[in-house]
């Protein structure tokens, strides 16, 4: 329980003790808990201006990249020469995106600490991995192939312009769904500092972001990410850091939590099997859900086309930078995840109870900038409210410029190589600025339910499909095209029926559809390629012979 005296009365602003009656089909709440903050022209000017400066930088960075390329492969991948800083701090911002910085700490907001498994702990086990397993291959063996895009690169390496397509469309799918939820997480905060509708900031940040993936390419995209990622990871520790030492750590947040109305007891477990062992829910409430997270995480890092992409353009790696990498993600990336994922739905929940659950349709992705607005007033809400906006624009213009390429390069010019350099960048511009906007007009017509699991089931489908076709094949020199391409096929057709299963029907638990699709993908993958033709010994040569390794 929280109470409206001491030390918490003392630390809040005067604002969240405004009744919320202004949120239509809320009733007034029970008095233990404080009132949600209401929109005030303070919070929206503020947050207005923070925005501004973020959104003005990253223009700043497409500008000065602009020099940086001349032909249309450069567009895509740069000289191949972003050093690890950058590199790190980009592939931070693209893992940090809206799911991290809104949809995880509302699902911990929902359930309790029994969303820890889901949304903090297990995430920390992925993106190192990731760099372990794909930085440096995914850097050597595209610029052994000679290959400017993620699908180009497995095209490649397994001699199959039919596997390139097929990729560069299925990608199109899961990338479109996720950057959805991008989308959402960027309108909800906006709801939070203004409560407008959020349809002109969502139009002028994908304008903005538009421009600076035009003006830049991918050098540009890059810069602009890593300045993102680096902001939202200090915002991320700040926050979380800020809201355990006021909260009074755990073990005051436990104690309240556990004197909530109905459910507290069942908020401090660390599992809740009293929750449907069907839907999303399994992943809280039994074993198979709990287990089946890590594995998520583990294939979503090292699977993610966002992801892996951030090392086509890297330049060689020595053990040094090696290194470097791996610390910049670790700081950027690790710290702020587990205490923004772990510690700050709980505080939400701790502060406002269950009264964001009835605010449609942002209800828990709202926890997070509420809590920023709950504990370091105006100030930190501004900050928290660009952190989120660098982690969803970051990470839906690196899913977006991997959306164009895979028409530019991975289908018209791979069918039709007479096709012009100019062209290919007009059309490249036109895709990015079609695929900002779909998204966009989704989340504005229907926006989906809580962020995190929507998005969870994309990333589900991306991990693990593309770990195997990705990353393993980086490894296993026996891996062959019909393998990867029947992986690709039976993961595209198991995460489309997962998802009608969980969500709609609720006859399959999450966790379960996991285990089928890492399951099911791997079987596949190994048996289809221990029985059809392996790679030519040419390819072999190239790829692995010792003389050839970067």
């Amino acid at each position: 329980m929280v109470c409206v005296v001491g030390p918490y009365h003392r630390a809040l602003p005067h604002d969240l003790h405004r009744d919320m009656d202004h949120h239509k089909g809320v009733e007034r709440m029970n008095p233990q808990f404080m009132a949600v903050p209401k929109a005030t022209a303070t919070t929206a000017i503020y947050g207005a201006v923070g925005v501004g400066i973020l959104l003005v930088i990253s223009i700043l960075l497409g500008l000065l990249s602009r020099k940086s390329w001349k032909t249309f492969d450069e567009y895509l991948v740069g000289k191949r020469d972003i050093g690890p800083w950058i590199t790190g701090a980009a592939l931070s911002a693209s893992y940090l995106s809206g799911w991290a910085f809104c949809g995880s700490t509302g699902v911990v907001y929902s359930v309790g600490f029994s969303g820890m498994w889901f949304a903090g702990i297990w995430s920390l086990l992925g993106l190192i991995p990731c760099c372990w397993l794909a930085a440096v291959k995914t850097s050597a063996f595209s610029k052994k192939l000679g290959a400017a895009t993620l699908p180009e690169t497995i095209g490649r390496r397994f001699e199959s312009k039919m596997l390139q397509t097929v990729i560069a469309i299925i990608m199109l799918y899961f990338l479109f769904m996720y950057s959805v939820g991008q989308l959402k997480a960027a309108g909800g905060v906006w709801y939070t500092v203004t409560g407008l509708p959020p349809i002109w900031c969502l139009l002028l940040s994908i304008f903005i972001a538009w421009l600076y993936m035009v003006l830049g390419g991918y050098v540009g995209t890059q810069w602009s990410m890593a300045f993102q990622g680096a902001f939202l990871g200090f915002v991320g520790a700040l926050l979380g850091i800020w809201a355990l030492i006021w909260a009074g750590g755990f073990y005051e947040i436990s104690a309240k939590l556990y004197m909530e109305p109905k459910v507290g007891p069942a908020l401090i477990k660390l599992m809740r099997p009293e929750l449907p062992q069907v839907g999303p829910t399994q992943l809280f409430s039994s074993i198979v859900g709990i287990l089946a997270t890590p594995v998520i995480f583990f294939t979503m890092a090292i699977g993610f086309p966002h992801n892996v992409s951030r090392f086509l353009g890297m330049g060689t790696l020595n053990k040094r930078g090696f290194w470097i990498l791996i610390t910049v993600v670790y700081l950027i990336a690790g710290v702020p995840i587990m205490l923004d994922c772990s510690s700050n739905g709980l505080v939400a929940r701790m502060i406002f109870g269950p009264q964001l659950l009835a605010i449609k349709p942002w209800m828990g992705d709202l926890a997070a900038p509420y809590l920023a607005f709950a504990v370091g007033g105006v100030p930190l809400m501004t900050l928290y409210v660009m952190g989120l906006f660098a982690a969803a624009l970051s990470t839906l213009a690196g899913m977006v410029f991997i959306m164009s390429a895979n028409i530019t390069r991975d289908v018209i010019k791979l069918w039709s190589p007479g096709t012009s350099d100019r062209s290919m960048l007009y059309l490249g511009y036109f895709l990015i600025a079609l695929f900002l906007f779909l998204p966009f007009y989704w989340t504005l017509v229907n926006p989906p339910p809580l962020l995190s699991i929507f998005m969870g089931l994309a990333a589900m489908g991306l991990g693990a499909i593309f770990f195997f076709v990705t990353a393993v094949s980086y490894y296993w020199k026996r891996a062959t095209k019909w393998g990867a391409l029947c992986c690709v096929l039976y993961g595209t057709g198991m995460s489309i029926y997962g998802g009608y299963a969980v969500l709609v029907k609720k006859t399959v638990g999450m966790g379960t559809l996991e285990w089928w699709l890492v399951i099911g993908c791997g079987v596949i993958y190994f048996l289809v390629s221990m029985v059809t033709k392996p790679p030519s010994k040419e390819l072999i040569d190239k790829l692995w012979s010792k003389s050839q390794q970067a």
